[in-house]
Formats: structure tokens, sequence, C-alpha cells
């Protein structure tokens, strides 16, 4: 016979009916089914009987009909049946440690014995455990995984819930329990509302009302858990709690479970409940009072959290915080942020965006400038610009506050100058950074200079000031504000680190004429800028050309601006435009500067450059073919510079970018260059010729000056004698007198009359000469003298100046060799 334990018929002293599965006093006929008296240890045999369709109140006969071995053998084969329902139980019980109601071991005996024996063994349900006396290795989440009981499922999901586990599929699990009769739903309601779960708890309308059903039945059925089921019905309905509820909540205040007083605190708000678990060791616990407390604005709870200095203590009340806050909170925030440090102000930030900055009362805003005008600006960056943000977003039909708006502005342009390299790229980055720039007045222009130079953010900064214009700002005063902006970034000193960014940022950009107003007022007003800014604004080139081909009256300072800076392939169209039209005088001064440009270009653009000194040549060559000789000194020059110029053309590399040019100009230039010569060469002759033609008119001056001065010196000798009778004669012209005085039958040159000795009678060496051949050919030196206007001593004397002179003067004594070979005319004597 099996034991009376192995077959589940024992419970006390009771004995379980084998017709209803009932327990109650031994030997005496069921009151509920009227099944006659069956012994605890034949419970088993009966229970075959009775599903082999024996009538339960002939069971107690035929039991005792029974052959003994069948009577063993029946009660064998239940006893191994109920020995697999009984492994199920102990995994129950394993559970029940850990959840609110009890006796779900026994609701799980009753359960199976309902049902056991069954006809077909394979419905027997599978081994949840393997060990006898109901002990197991296994954690209750790998039971719960592990077993195919749909009740061992639920209640190891409901007690690893209550443990702290409350994973997604656990969850699951214990919602599907709601569905379940008797304590398992019961249990499943209780477990979702717990204030550990509730926040992770996703249900559905069914599924509440479930909840609400069941957590009313634990208020009937179970007094001791009225509380709990008070709060599980409080917190599925959100509505205030009925008397009996309210009566129920209240007794869970002074429950010893610290639990489910707190549980019982949170339905009720009550603040003395919720400030017993403010610093509860149990994190989580103290968060959610601290939350609870900060949503009913609890002012006990302000002073609580300042006398901490807890960070994570104000973080809390910041999630719950009511927002517009009261001035005491406000207050006791920003006394925590002093305390605590940088770590609170990104939640203060995000809390106080929660409520409109002109939706807050007038005291409050007033908090917040105090702290603008103070501790603000010492705050990071990034929070800082957030709050401009939310204290510059207007109300429908007004403007910012000027107070306002300048409070924070100051502390955005301290929070912003303090802000590290790293962090300047982000925040460039953010809208909010931009308006900032645009809403401000002179505070915000160093730290634009500063940061363009940064190479952290300069491109972004860069490249969002030349896209600025595209923005709006309240004061309407938006593009004159972007060039201001920009200018802040050009300024110096450091310009060399803003120009390569700025480069890019407005490469491929269109003109902005608030822009290039601004910069044409920097080019007009200094001109050492104006090579940087044509390259640094190149797209915009265009626009001041224009401007000051307008403003500029000479194209020679247009020219010496443009070139250094222009395009590579610029120079022919720059130099055609400045030698167009020009006159010989014009072309005198603008041209050096062309031949120093080709001088700078020629050796990395040969071709186009050989095409701009073409451009150049050819107007001064026309120039000097038309007869212009003021171009003499320059065409002059421009031969001799330009073989240098077409060596270095002919030796330097082609790049591709000249590849639309099919070759250089230099046989065209090489045209010019023959045509100059001939020029000069005309030219040339032709003053040699005019040269001559005024020395041979010189020398016939001065011989004819010469022979009237002789003749005036002749003059008494040769008169009329003292008393003697004038005879009336016509007087003698100069010429005439001039012509009786020898000549060398040879051309003249201004040697001949150069005035050597000033003052003497014989001054030139045509005088000195003359003297001497007309002593060479008269033997009358005396006369000759006389006829000269000299003495033997004076000649003596002249002789020997002009001998000396004519040995320290090699010129002087060539020509008087010359003047003594050559034939001398005679004239006849008086």
């Amino acid at each position: 016979m099996a034991p009376s334990l192995g077959n589940g018929a024992l419970r006390g002293t009771q004995v379980r009916c084998p017709g209803c599965t009932q327990f109650n006093p031994p030997g005496i006929r069921c009151p509920n089914c009227a099944c006659g008296p069956v012994p605890a240890e034949h419970y088993g045999a009966a229970r075959m009987l009775l599903r082999a369709g024996v009538d339960r109140f002939a069971l107690p006969g035929r039991l005792e009909a029974l052959e003994p071995d069948l009577s063993r053998q029946l009660e064998s084969r239940y006893a191994a049946q109920w020995e697999e329902a009984r492994r199920i139980v102990q995994d129950v019980r394993r559970c029940e440690p850990f959840l609110v109601l009890s006796g779900f071991a026994e609701e799980s005996e009753d359960r199976w014995a309902e049902v056991l024996p069954w006809a077909n063994p394979m419905q027997a349900p599978a081994a949840s455990s393997g060990q006898e006396d109901g002990t197991d290795d296994d954690t209750l989440e790998a039971l719960h995984a592990r077993s195919s009981v749909p009740e061992v499922r639920h209640l190891t999901a409901l007690a690893e819930v209550n443990r702290g586990n409350p994973s997604r599929e656990l969850l699951t699990a214990v919602a599907g329990g709601l569905y379940e009769k008797g304590r398992i739903g019961l249990e499943a309601a209780l477990t979702l509302t717990r204030w550990r779960v509730w926040s992770r708890t996703r249900l559905r309308e069914a599924q509440s009302d479930l909840i609400s059903r069941n957590a009313r039945s634990v208020f009937e059925h179970f007094p001791e858990h009225r509380a709990r089921a008070a709060v599980a019905w409080v917190r599925v309905t959100g509505e205030p709690p009925e008397v009996d509820l309210l009566s129920a909540l209240r007794e869970g205040l002074s429950s010893a479970d610290e639990d489910l007083r707190f549980e019982c605190a949170l339905c009720l708000r009550d603040e003395a409940g919720l400030l017993e678990a403010v610093d509860s060791v149990d994190a989580d616990r103290a968060s959610l009072a601290r939350q609870t407390l900060a949503s009913i604005d609890s002012s006990r709870l302000a002073v609580r959290m300042v006398e901490s200095g807890d960070a994570d203590f104000a973080r809390d009340v910041m999630k719950r915080l009511p927002s517009p806050p009261s001035l005491e909170a406000l207050e006791a925030l920003f006394a925590m942020v002093a305390k605590v440090g940088d770590s609170l102000v990104e939640p203060v930030m995000w809390w106080a965006q929660k409520t409109r900055f002109v939706q807050l009362a007038p005291e409050v805003r007033a908090c917040w400038v105090t702290c603008a005008r103070g501790a603000m600006g010492t705050w990071p960056a990034w929070s800082v610009l957030r709050l401009w943000a939310w204290a510059h977003e207007p109300a429908k039909d007004a403007a910012v506050d000027a107070e306002v708006a300048s409070a924070f502005q100051g502390a955005a342009v301290r929070a912003l100058s303090a802000a590290p390299s790293a962090e300047r790229e982000r925040l460039v980055g953010e809208s909010a950074f931009r308006r900032f720039l645009l809403a401000g007045d002179v505070e915000e222009l160093p730290l634009v200079h500063t940061w363009a130079r940064d190479p952290a953010c300069a491109k972004r900064l860069l490249d969002a000031l030349i896209e600025m214009p595209g923005w709006r700002d309240e004061t309407g005063h938006e593009y004159a504000r972007c060039a201001r902006l920009l200018l802040a970034a050009w300024e110096r000193p450091a310009r060399a680190a803003v120009l390569e960014p700025l480069t890019n940022a407005v490469r491929g950009t269109s003109g902005r004429d608030m822009f290039v107003d601004a910069l044409w007022s920097r080019f007009q007003r200094y001109p050492e800028e104006r090579a940087e800014l044509l390259a640094t604004f190149r797209p915009w080139q265009s626009l001041f050309w224009t401007r000051q081909l307008a403003s500029e009256p000479d194209p020679l300072v247009t020219f010496e601006t443009w070139w250094p800076v222009d395009e590579q392939l610029e120079l022919p169209r720059r130099v055609e435009w400045l030698v167009e039209g020009k006159s010989p005088e014009e072309l005198r001064r603008v041209l050096p500067s062309v031949w120093a440009a080709a001088e700078a270009r020629v050796d990395a653009w040969p071709r186009s450059t050989s095409h701009a000194v073409f451009l150049a040549a050819a107007p001064l060559c026309g120039a000097l073919r038309e007869g212009h000789g003021l171009v003499v000194p320059d065409v002059e020059r421009f031969l001799a510079w330009f073989p240098d110029f077409e060596r270095r053309v002919r030796e330097a590399p082609v790049p591709d970018a000249e590849s639309g040019y099919h070759g250089d100009l230099l046989p065209d230039l090489h045209v010019e260059v023959k045509l100059m010569r001939e020029c000069l060469e005309r030219i040339r002759e032709e003053e040699e010729a005019q040269r001559l033609a005024a020395l041979k008119q010189r020398v016939e001056a001065s011989r004819l000056k010469d022979q009237e001065l002789q003749l005036q010196a002749l003059q008494p000798r040769t008169g009329p004698v003292a008393g003697a009778p004038v005879s009336p004669s016509r007087p003698k012209t100069l010429g005439e007198r001039m012509a009786r005085w020898a000549i060398p039958e040879l051309q003249l040159v201004p040697l001949d009359a150069e005035v050597v000795l000033p003052g003497a009678a014989l001054e030139t060496l045509l005088d000195f000469v003359r003297v001497l051949q007309a002593l060479r050919t008269r033997n009358d030196a005396l006369e000759v003298f006389s006829t000269h206007g000299l003495s033997p001593e004076e000649w003596s004397t002249q002789a020997k100046a002009w001998t000396q002179v004519m040995t320290q003067r090699r010129d002087l004594s060539m020509r008087y060799l010359q003047l003594l070979e050559a034939t001398w005319s005679s004239t006849p004597w008086f």
C-alpha cells in the first residue's frame, strides 16, 4: 500500500473526499457530494475506480470488495501520477515566500487533485524539478524559462518581479497572469501596481479593468492586505479613493512594512510619509519620494534639498518640479547650482524650458535676470546659449524685454568667451548661436574675432557668417549686423589665419550687397589691404572692379591693384584695358608697370604673359612709328629688356591651364621689335643729319663773326689819311668783309668754333690755325700779325698757350693736325 502522503489525501487531520476532492473530517460521508467515507490509504484506488466509472455512492463497498493485489496496483498507479503533481506543487512552494498572498501551494494541490488521475499518460506535465526534496539550485528566472507548466511560469514571474527583476519578458508573463483565476490573478494585480513596477507597466484597457476588479476582490477576501489592495485600485484607476479604500490607505501609513507605508504615502501624496523616504538608502525609493514631493511643490522638500547639497537630490526634484515654478523653488535651485557647480546647470536648463519665459510670473523673470547678470556667465556655454534662446523667444505680440535681452546677452558673451576650444565647433553649429550674434551690439565682436582664428571652429564660424544674411532677427537690422560681424573676423591682428577658411567660405556663393558695401568701404580706407580683400572675396571681384572703375581716376592704380591678385590668365585682358586709347605720354607712364607684371608672371604663365607683353608693345611701337619721339627712351629700354624676357618664355614649362593658348606671341613680338629698331635707325639718321646741319650752321656763324671782328680790328690802319679828302664810297657789308678771310676746304665741326681761350685774340682753334696757315703762305709775318691784331709778343704768348692746351686735350691736337693738312682758300689782303 502507498504511503498516505504519496497520494495527497491528508491535510492535517482531515481527509480528502475522492468524489469532490474537498477535505472533511475522517470517517464521515462528504457533506458536499454525499460520497461515503474512504480511508486515506485507499484514496488513490478510490480515484482510479471513479475514473473507471464506479458510482461514488457505491465506492466504499467496491473498495472493500477489491482484491488486495488489485487495490495496491491501483494505489501505486495513482501515486506515480501524484508524484508528478507534487513536484509542480514544490515549485509553487518555492515562489510563495516572494508573493504577497499565501495558500498558492494548497491551491495548486487542490487543482491537481481535481484532474488526477488522467486516462492518457501523455497528458501528464513535464517534471519541473528534478529533486524529490523540493529544493532546486536553479533561480526562479531559470525555472520560469525551463518550466512548461503555466501556473509555475506565472508564479515564478510574479516572484521575480516582486524581488526587483521587472524584465520585459517577466512583466509580459505577469500581465498574462491577470487572466488566470484564483490567487494568481489577484497576485498579478498587486504585483503590477507596486511602485517599483508601475512605471514600467504598459497595460491595455481590459487589463486595467481586471486589475481594478482583482484589487477589489483582494480588499474583500484578504483583510490583512486591504491597504495593498487599495494601493492597486487607486493606482490603476487614477481616481480619488472611496471611503473604505481611503481608510485602508491611512491605516497603511502606520504599517510595520516600510514598503507598504511608502506605497500608501505615494497614493495619498502624504508629505510626512514621503519625507521619511527622501533620505532612504534605497536610491529608487528616495528618488520617487523626491519626485512626488516636487510635484506637489513641497516647501519642506526645497529646504531639505539645499541642506543636503546633493546633486542627485536636485535632479530628482527637477524631474517633477512644476513649471512654471514658484519663486521659492527657483531660488532653491539657484542655491543648489551655486553649491554643486556646473553638473546641475544642464538639468536646470532643460527644466526651465518646459515653460516659455514670457509666461513666467514677473518675480520669477526678475530672479532669472538677476542670475543672468551674476552667476550665469560662469555656467557652461552650451547651456547658457540654450537659456539665451529660451529668454529671447518673443511673445506673439511683443518683442523681448530690453532688460531681459541685455542680461542674457551679457551672460552668453561671458560664457562663450570662456568656452574651451573643443566645444566651440558644436556651439557655432547651434541656430541659437547665429541668433545670438545677430541680436548683439558690440560685445560679441571680440568673440567673433577670436573664434575666427581658432582652427577648431574657424571654418564653421566663417561659413555661418557668410550664410547669415538669410537669417532674421528681432531688430530688423540683420544685414548691417552681418557686415559688422564679418569685418570683426577680418580685423587685425593675425589676419593670415582667417584668409584661407574665409576664402573657402566665400567660394561658390553669389554676391552679397550688404557685405560688398562694407568691404568696399574697407577697400577704400585701407589700400594696403586691397590685395588680401580681392584674393579672399574672389567670387565678388566683378562688383569690386565695377566700383573701382567708377571711383578711381587713375587706371594705373587700378591695374597695379588688380594684376597681382587676378586669375593667372587675366593679365592680357587687364593690359589691353590699361593701354587701350592711351596717348604717348600716358603709355610712357603705365608701361613700366606692365613690364613689372610680366617679369613676375612669365616663369609660371609664359604664354598668357607673352600675349600681355604683345598687347603693350604694339601701341608703343605704333606711337614710335607715328613720330612721337618722346617714347624713344621707352622703346630703347624695351628692346634691351626683351631678349631676357624671350629666353624666359622659351624656357618656362607651359601649365595645363594655358592649354587654351595655341602658342606664345614671340613671333609677333619679333615683328614689333623689328619695326621699333627700323624706326629708331631712321630717327638716329635724321638726328645725325640735323646735328651736322646745325653744326655747320654754327661754324659758319662763328667764322662770320670772327671775320667781322678781324675787320673791325684792321679798320684804323686802313682808314683815310689825315687831311686828305674823303671820297664818298659805299660801305662794305659784313659778308663782304668776312669773305676776305681764308677758310679750310674741310667740313667744319663744333670743336673748331669752341672758345678755348676766352678773352684772347685767338680764342678758338680755327683762329689759331688760320694765323698759322697765313704765316705758311705769306712772307711778311709782321703783316700777318698786324692783320689779325697781334704783336709779335702777343703771338708768342698765345702760341705757347695753345701748345699747352693741345698737350692736355687730345681732341684739339688731332683736329689741329687735320686743319693744318687741309687746303685753305686764299683771300686778297689789304
